[in-house]
């Protein structure tokens, strides 16, 4: 059957229908696609099947996917009829078993092409393709039958991936109206109700980017880490979420800094690199500290090479951060081979790992593509990540934090791109578990003083949110 043969087909059979449907979204819409109901039809499933390898015949790729489910019987019968291999991301993560998200046979670095049956926000797309690159897949291209032409496949080309279909749904509805299938109420009815409820790109990404509250005591039971569970722990028994950054360039600045915040803090942040005379015995001193404040020690890497460099940094002479650092943070430009080379050194069962996701500076690259692969990549692998540093995104995942730096009272910018968030906005509006201080601290005449003016805010703004929610 040529394409409009299989449109008419199509309605025949009950796949595309008229009337009052309520969809996920809770919009009433004239029209529905049921793409379910041709596993009834195998002469249909495999000619639908056809069409959609047609899309990608002038391509290469090592594997095919379909979102679940209903384009689950798509990529099988695809596989089928061009022996090609599959992947099955699921629905949602097993308990039992290996616990995996996607199944199949595949390396990293593995091109993958993803199918849908209808496009429409492209929300169940983004997450099935967020999954398929946690696991280092390579995904340019994604296929479906239909695209409602209500803003879904222009979002997905915004992320960055080429999206072809069979059909728009212009396309369905003119066949249909030549074949004398819909009268002209329903062609018009359909076409308006398109052209007056197209997705709001922003509402979509702002939903996206709002993420429940959870207490402490929900996140430290949740948190799988032990590192994650003694943070919550010290955050609950001295009532303070501030993290300092220590961004000093001399041992005995890192000192009295850490002396004089120490009681007021649940971590500090230091950047040992920086210290132009670091040597381990000044660690050794910062550990006492630590034990005597009760806080943890944050240092600030931001490990971002390839995996055999990572290790090594991680690991090697003279500022052997892995024997010492309760936290790390990493970068994950290269996906998420950083994490695991950290942890195949066999030093997470000591130190936690936190996820970059977002920066703070005005101009920063790590755009909303980026932020959301890098919270996939920290959420599957929450066994090691203790939280994220990022200023919009929270994780689903309660026991996965989210620190956001950039936090000042007083609301500016350095000159530099940095730019600063009072502790109210942060706790309130972002949902932020850990705010990291820097300058607001440490250039201050009185450090201690304005540690514990932190702690206090940053407490309070904690308990009003607790609250509200």
């Amino acid at each position: 059957m040529n394409k409009k043969e299989l449109a008419l087909k199509l309605f025949d059979l009950g796949v595309l229908q008229f009337g009052e449907f309520t969809l996920k979204s809770g919009l009433q819409s004239p029209f529905y696609l049921d793409f379910r109901r041709i596993v009834a039809y195998p002469d249909i499933l495999k000619n639908i099947s056809e069409q959609l390898w047609n899309l990608v015949t002038d391509l290469e790729f090592d594997h095919l996917c379909g979102v679940p489910y209903a384009a689950l019987s798509l990529s099988s019968t695809m596989a089928v009829l061009h022996s090609k291999s599959m992947i099955v991301k699921r629905k949602e993560q097993k308990k039992h078993g290996t616990k995996k998200m996607v199944e199949g046979i595949y390396q990293k670095g593995d091109t993958c092409v993803v199918i849908d049956d209808v496009i429409s926000s492209g929300i169940s797309m983004i997450e099935t393709l967020e999954a398929l690159e946690g696991e280092g897949l390579k995904i340019k291209h994604v296929l479906s039958i239909v695209d409602r032409m209500q803003g879904g496949a222009v979002m997905l080309n915004d992320y960055g991936y080429e999206v072809r279909t069979v059909y728009t749904i212009r396309e369905v509805l003119e066949y249909l109206k030549e074949g004398g299938k819909v009268n002209q109420k329903q062609y018009t009815d359909t076409l308006v109700f398109i052209e007056t409820n197209r997705i709001d790109f922003e509402q979509v990404r702002a939903r996206r980017k709002q993420r429940t509250s959870y207490s402490y005591k929900k996140i430290g039971k949740e948190a799988k880490h032990p590192v994650a569970k003694r943070l919550t722990e010290i955050v609950l028994k001295k009532k303070t979420n501030l993290c300092c950054s220590a961004d000093v360039k001399t041992s005995a600045e890192l000192l009295a800094l850490a002396d004089a915040v120490g009681p007021n803090i649940c971590m500090i942040k230091t950047h040992t690199d920086n210290l132009s005379d670091f040597t381990p015995e000044i660690i050794e001193e910062l550990k006492k500290l630590a034990e005597k404040h009760n806080f943890l020690i944050f240092e600030d890497r931001k490990f971002a090479d390839i995996g055999h460099i990572v290790m090594q940094q991680f690991t090697a002479a003279p500022l052997c951060i892995a024997d010492w650092a309760d936290v790390v943070t990493v970068h994950v430009v290269a996906g998420s081979s950083s994490i695991e080379a950290l942890k195949a050194t066999g030093k997470l069962d000591t130190t936690a790992l936190i996820v970059v996701a977002e920066m703070s500076t005005q101009d920063t690259l790590t755009d909303q593509k980026y932020t959301e692969k890098a919270m996939t990549i920290a959420e599957q692998h929450s066994d090691i990540v203790l939280g994220t540093v990022s200023q919009n995104y929270r994780s689903d995942n309660p026991g996965i934090m989210m620190l956001t730096p950039g936090i000042n009272t007083d609301r500016k910018k350095d000159g530099l791109g940095q730019t600063y968030n009072h502790p109210d906005e942060a706790f309130a509006k972002r949902g932020v578990d850990i705010m990291i201080v820097g300058r607001g601290i440490y250039s201050s005449d009185n450090p201690r003083l304005q540690s514990e003016i932190y702690k206090k805010i940053g407490w309070e703004s904690y308990l009003k949110r607790d609250n509200d929610a």
